[in-house]
């Protein structure tokens, strides 16, 4: 399997830069001095950022319809939308994953000081901007949060909206990253490989635990679950399978999504129905034992995959590598969309009451799902790329 031993300083998630998979030289040295070294893009980078978008937007979409009228309502319909949501639960680990194969390489000579003003100059701007935007969406849009007192609540939470727990997360596991890299350019490949199966293994006991008390951490602390994965794809960023263990792979993976949606459907018949931290969505957390499982697998078999640059053509790698460069953009304005698609009835009060999307969009389950996450992508695509090519609007796309 071969593999870019390099990476260009790309957050995940958030922006790629240019070029696919291809090698993007420093500039060259001054005649007499060493040669500058050549860094390159892992070539699985791109295609997990940009499936990883169309997954996040495919279940955020599938959670809108999940809730059953009960525990004992669980028809066809839902058993299709925890099928569809429960296969896209990949992409938030696998974001994790790829910024720490690209991020924690211990040889990189960057200063402290410059890896922090690259990532706040990434993601600081739109982290605030994006919270201020779905403070205000939540409140005096869709009154999902009645009052601005429990909106600055959910910021302390990390969560002013449901999506961006993602972007406090990676700013915190950007901050210790000077220190994982020390660590890991004195560590043996034996404890770099005990350190990851401790964090993840305390990860899916927390997950396990909050499942019952109903409890979340932090937006101070609650990057610390996921260590395990952000260490885990510096682990895994070399790996190289076989014919036989990539099969393998692609079964754990499959089994993985199975145990994920039938364990859901016999826990929320037992529990019912509450989004996580809950005993009946458990498995849904990104941090269930089975979730680890998946997130792994996945990530071997996505790797593999696209272990060399794809396509073949160079048209095609610039394609692959623009999408791939607007994730961020997209994944931050995507809520919007979907929920103003769910929110189609009249103005009550200055809310939006919800009633669902038009007929013509969601006719069933098998036709909306598509139709649905389809059109919010598109319309996130085409706003995302309007504000990329704004000089100073950019900086909220990251």
């Amino acid at each position: 399997m071969k593999i870019a031993t390099e990476t260009t300083p790309t957050p995940t998630l958030p922006r790629s830069t240019r070029g696919g998979g291809n090698t993007a030289p420093y500039p060259t040295s001054a005649p007499g001095t060493a040669p500058a070294p050549v860094r390159q893009r892992r070539a699985y980078g791109d295609m997990i950022r940009i499936l990883g978008t169309i997954a996040v937007v495919t279940g955020h979409v599938c959670d809108m319809r999940l809730k059953p009228a009960s525990r004992f309502a669980l028809d066809t319909n839902w058993w299709v939308l925890n099928c569809i949501d429960s296969a896209m639960r990949w992409a938030v680990p696998a974001y994790v994953m790829l910024s720490g194969a690209l991020l924690l390489d211990p040889n990189r000579t960057e200063s402290a000081q410059t890896f922090y003003h690259k990532r706040l100059a990434r993601i600081g701007v739109p982290l605030v901007f994006w919270s201020i935007v779905f403070m205000w969406f939540s409140v005096c849009v869709t009154g999902w949060v009645p009052t601005w007192q429990e909106a600055w609540l959910k910021l302390l939470s990390g969560k002013p909206y449901t999506h961006m727990h993602f972007i406090f997360r990676i700013a915190a596991l950007y901050a210790i990253t000077p220190m994982l890299r020390l660590f890991l350019r004195h560590a043996s490949e034996k404890m770099v490989t005990g350190t990851v199966l401790i964090f993840l293994c305390l990860g899916m006991a927390d997950s396990v635990r909050n499942a019952f008390t109903r409890t979340e951490l932090s937006a101070f602390i609650n990057f610390a679950p996921f260590l395990g994965y952000y260490l885990a794809g510096y682990w895994l960023r070399n790996a190289n399978l076989s014919t036989g263990r990539f099969y393998a792979a692609v079964a754990v993976f499959v089994l993985s999504i199975v145990a994920l949606a039938g364990g859901t459907g016999l826990l929320v018949r037992h529990f019912g129905f509450e989004w996580p931290p809950s005993p009946g969505l458990m498995l849904y957390d990104f941090l269930s034992p089975v979730r680890v499982v998946m997130a792994l697998s996945g990530w071997l078999v996505l790797t593999h995959i696209f272990s060399n640059p794809w396509p073949a053509s160079p048209s095609g790698r610039a394609a692959v590598s623009w999408l791939a460069s607007i994730t961020l953009g997209l994944y931050l304005v995507h809520p919007l969309f979907r929920d103003l698609i769910f929110y189609q009835g009249p103005l009550l009060g200055g809310r939006i009451i919800l009633t669902g999307p038009p007929h013509w969009m969601w006719p069933n389950v098998w036709l909306g799902v598509p139709i649905t996450a389809a059109v919010v992508y598109v319309s996130a695509l085409v706003v995302a790329g309007i504000l990329m090519k704004i000089p100073i609007v950019r900086r909220i796309t990251g």
